[in-house]
């Protein structure tokens, strides 16, 4: 790398002659001459170069492995990217569940976000886990489903359809409807289930669209207007506020599923992982 002899030593904070020395017993276990003296200063010979690529290949490896056992055992704070939906509605059972004590007092970080910003923040290194409902996929990324989630066309307790099993598309279509923002996985069933039927969002009577599901029930409550939501955002103590329905011959089904990084999980967010499998199963078996 320097081409110098001197350079190489002063790098290594040794003396030339230690740096020479290394060299001879390197070309002695070989049985090969490893540099040759050139105008432009020592110039690795063929076997030399091929010895210098396998060696930095090793280090680049064991540094690798190294920094994965590091992070099994750091007690840095857990970074979670979540949707809205599993931020709010799931994640909080999960989060109680876990033994905080045996993790060592660590910290849990949750950022909340749509489903593809909770992708980018996985991939680019700034969460340790993402928690999506969009059926999304990327490079580098191990991705797993751990609940099946089907949406239901959400009215107040007083709308003129409140004590209906469902409807049909053709009267959801002009009714005032309160969606979410785009990049949203809740959007996106409704909106592929839409263009699976041949129909446009534009077509439909869109008369607010909003940052979270806490507003669009908010609107809900004071008769603004119906929405598609995923039965888990209605809380027990909020049933008698809202009603939910089927819309006919449409399953409106989703999965939520974990991303993470191919490289390793540390201790803690594997802990994590499995109590989320473990309380998705219990208390949401079919939603």
């Amino acid at each position: 790398e320097y081409q110098n002899l001197t350079r190489a030593a002063r790098h290594l904070n040794l003396s030339p002659g230690a740096v020479s020395q290394h060299i001879r017993r390197l070309e002695h276990e070989y049985g090969a001459v490893l540099f040759t003296r050139a105008a432009q200063g020592m110039v690795l010979t063929e076997i030399g170069e091929i010895i210098y690529r396998d060696v930095t290949t090793l280090l680049k490896v064991l540094d690798e492995s190294r920094g994965r056992v590091e992070r099994r055992r750091a007690p840095a704070a857990l970074r979670v990217g979540a949707s809205f939906t599993i931020a709010e509605y799931i994640l909080p059972a999960v989060l109680a569940k876990l033994d905080q004590p045996r993790a060592g007092g660590q910290n849990i970080t949750v950022r909340m976000a749509n489903s593809h910003d909770v992708l980018d923040q996985v991939a680019h290194g700034d969460a340790d886990l993402g928690l999506i409902e969009s059926p999304l996929s990327l490079s580098g990324l191990s991705i797993r489903p751990f609940l099946e989630d089907r949406l239901k066309v959400v009215v107040g307790a007083s709308h003129p359809w409140a004590d209906r099993q469902e409807i049909t598309w053709d009267e959801l279509v002009p009714a005032p409807l309160i969606i979410r923002e785009p990049g949203s996985g809740t959007r996106l069933v409704l909106e592929t289930a839409l263009h699976n039927r041949g129909i446009s969002l534009n077509q439909m009577n869109v008369r607010f669209v909003l940052g979270t599901t806490q507003a669009i029930k908010a609107m809900i409550s004071q008769g603004m207007g119906v929405s598609v939501l995923s039965p888990l955002t209605i809380a027990s103590h909020e049933r008698g506020l809202f009603r939910t329905l089927s819309i006919h011959d449409e399953a409106l089904a989703r999965t939520l599923s974990v991303a993470h990084r191919w490289d390793s999980l540390s201790e803690s967010a594997e802990r994590l992982v499995r109590v989320l499998f473990s309380v998705s199963k219990k208390e949401h078996p079919s939603v």
